[in-house]
């Protein structure tokens, strides 16, 4: 491979990069924002998270907290969330591996836990700021033996879930902590009335039978205590948000509670049956778009704005998370353009003349910073930039060139995708091969957002060609559908199109590599296609038989995926036509198969399934395992296992080029 001497990103540099969590901007002063700042310790083979407060007038920042003392583990804080009046701040800290609820009181600068020991998922306010409701797990654990009590007792990344997720209310003044729910079931969505008289929450699984989802509504009465029960006849529900004229805004899926469907809002009027808006949009609600400019934590997808009637929220749509407006007396939906990709944001502002958001965004060549951005009626956004703690690493990465192309298939489809490569000075040429890239879900995205891979890559040379073949988000409802009991068909063929639209060099070595779903295509395409030089699957499927029975959700994920009409007992032959593991004596690629051996999204039974079958058929093939890593290490995981993954993978290519 030409381009060994080139200058080039080191897997290391991941520690460089500076993430922001979700921006909360103060009640009262809007021009004080405070989000959590985190970036990678090698050293302690962890994260360091920090709260900060950024003035957008002034572009100023201010610690929020003192930091850790000599001998304290590093500060892990992030998920702030303002008192309604903004005299408290409450946030997440993490607590020797447990996601705390903690308290701030700026006047007195006093810290304090209010649930020590509890491990928070989510929390809310109360109108009044006397009390907070969060959700908790109530697991039935012990280190001896357990029964298993229910079909989703283990969760990806967060482990064994053999119990329920339930509300907890804490009163402020008091400190006592109060479960107010009881039902075998998984609560969730809390949100309060405006005048903080009635709490509202889903109900996953009413009939405490947890197959299949069929959410109710409870609405508590605090005075009471008393329940009133709504059955909106929807198949999930992510968001619940209160009107003051009574009614009940919420969204989620229609007709299944799996990913291929969107989420879309509703509406509940006097305590009946989900109303589906007629200006719902034909976008999915939520951050889709893979990158690497967010530090994982508590992000809102919809922001309800009571003085305006105003309900800002995010949506994916043609590779870039955008911004939407949402009327909530006349029910009309309008986007708020921006160029670039949020991942997080909070509204700072909004009436009939203007509106005001802080927002998380990055672009394919920009990491994520913090800006501010202001929309008068229909005019475009007039975007400030507030941060640059990127910046530095920016200017001295090798300059890149970004291409977008577009395939047309057979059947009219038009497939969204791009090309990435090192243009500066140094480039090598020819190239040191062009890398096929394909993203997990099927039902997320790629698009216009940072992926630190990408660039890793192309530094070495490489061309990076990417797109979002039928199954992504951000086409369409039918879109998205047009994979859903064709796994391994007309997505491939997506995806193999565009990779001849955007072509290649004569002779030039093709490399391809995938993760999750993406990893079960590679593993397919290399029992189909010989094309391609060296191969990485990564969290990768290749026996959907046994991962429906391993998975955490493979009984309800994987079973729709195939069509939904068959099963272990009566689909056996469909199931195995559509396993990469069938086709194993077919392949012919290197491959290089990576995976975590806490994935309970892809268990790492895949992995080792994969690696026995090539190797016993003398097949060159190489495993690396990750321990205690989860399905998400490669973006979240812990700092080291990161490193070495991108090692791994620089290295396989350039041994196989």
């Amino acid at each position: 491979m030409k381009g060994a001497e080139l200058s080039m990103l080191q897997s290391t540099d991941l520690a460089r990069i500076t993430l922001f969590g979700a921006p909360a901007v103060h009640p009262l002063k809007r021009e004080e924002v405070v989000l959590a700042k985190a970036s990678m310790n090698i050293e302690n083979d962890g994260y360091i998270s920090r709260l900060t407060v950024w003035d957008t007038k002034t572009h100023t920042e201010t610690p929020l907290l003192a930091e850790s003392g000599e001998g304290q583990p590093p500060a892990l804080d992030h998920s702030p969330k303002w008192s309604p009046d903004g005299s408290l701040l409450a946030f997440i800290r993490k607590v020797e591996g447990s996601d705390e609820l903690w308290l701030y009181r700026p006047e007195s600068g006093a810290v304090l836990a209010l649930a020590p020991g509890r491990k928070v998922k989510d929390f809310v306010w109360a109108p009044d700021g006397g009390s907070i409701v969060f959700i908790s797990r109530v697991n039935e654990i012990n280190t001896t033996a357990y029964a298993v009590k229910r079909m989703r007792y283990k969760l990806d990344g967060e482990g064994m879930t053999n119990g329920y997720t339930h509300l907890f209310e804490i009163g402020l003044e008091s400190g006592e902590v109060k479960q107010i729910t009881e039902l075998e079931s998984d609560h969730g969505n809390p949100a309060f009335s405006p005048d903080g008289k009635q709490l509202y929450f889903s109900v996953d699984f009413p009939g405490e039978d947890d197959r299949h989802k069929n959410p109710h509504i409870h609405v508590r009465d605090r005075a009471s205590g008393s329940i009133t029960t709504i059955d909106p006849e929807v198949k999930s529900i992510s968001a619940l948000i209160p009107l003051e004229n009574g009614s009940l805004l919420g969204t989620g899926k229609e007709t299944t509670p799996n990913s291929a469907e969107f989420d879309r809002w509703f509406i509940v009027r006097q305590n009946g049956k989900a109303v589906w808006l007629e200006g719902n949009i034909d976008v999915p609600l939520g951050y889709h778009i893979i990158g690497d400019s967010k530090r994982t934590g508590l992000n809102t997808v919809a922001a309800y704005h009571v003085a305006s009637g105003t309900i800002v929220f995010a949506g994916t749509s043609e590779g870039r998370q955008s911004l939407y407006r949402l009327d909530t007396a006349m029910l009309h939906i309008a986007e708020l353009p921006l160029s670039l990709n949020v991942h997080a944001f909070d509204v700072e502002h909004c009436d009939e003349r203007e509106t005001a958001v802080v927002f998380v965004g990055d672009a394919m060549d920009r990491l994520g910073e913090l800006y501010r951005a202001v929309w008068q009626g229909e005019s475009a956004a007039v975007v400030e930039r507030i941060t640059y703690d990127n910046e530095e690493l920016l200017r001295q990465a090798p300059a890149v060139a970004i291409g977008e192309l577009s395939h047309r298939t057979p059947d009219g489809w038009i497939v969204q995708g791009w090309t990435l490569e090192r243009k500066d000075a140094e480039a090598a040429a020819p190239r040191a091969g062009t890398i096929l890239m394909i993203h997990g879900g099927p039902h997320l995205a790629y698009g216009h957002s940072f992926h630190y891979d990408f660039w890793y890559l192309a530094s070495r040379g490489y061309r990076i060609v990417f797109c979002n073949p039928r199954g992504s988000y951000g086409y369409g409802q039918a879109f998205s559908y047009g994979v859903v009991g064709q796994w391994g068909g007309k997505d491939v063929d997506d995806i193999l199109g565009f990779l001849e639209t955007a072509g290649t060099e004569k002779d030039e070595p093709i490399y391809v590599m995938g993760g999750s779903y993406g990893g079960y295509l590679v593993n397919w395409l290399i029992g189909h296609d010989h094309r391609f030089k060296a191969a990485v699957t990564e969290r990768s499927i290749c026996n959907l038989y046994s991962k429906i029975g391993s998975s955490d959700l493979g009984f309800q994920i994987n079973l729709y995926e195939l069509g939904g009409r068959t099963d272990l007992w009566n689909g056996e032959e469909h199931i195995m036509e559509r396993s990469p593991i069938r086709y194993a004596e077919r392949v012919t690629t290197p491959v290089l198969i990576l995976h975590g051996e806490q994935d309970h999204r892809c268990p790492i039974e895949q992995g080792e399934q994969w690696f026995q079958a090539l190797k016993r058929l003398g097949k060159q093939v190489e495993f690396i395992r990750f321990p205690g890593a989860s399905h998400a290490m490669a973006s979240s995981g812990k700092p080291r296992q990161r490193i070495a993954r991108l090692d791994a993978v620089a290295n396989w290519f350039q041994r196989n080029g």
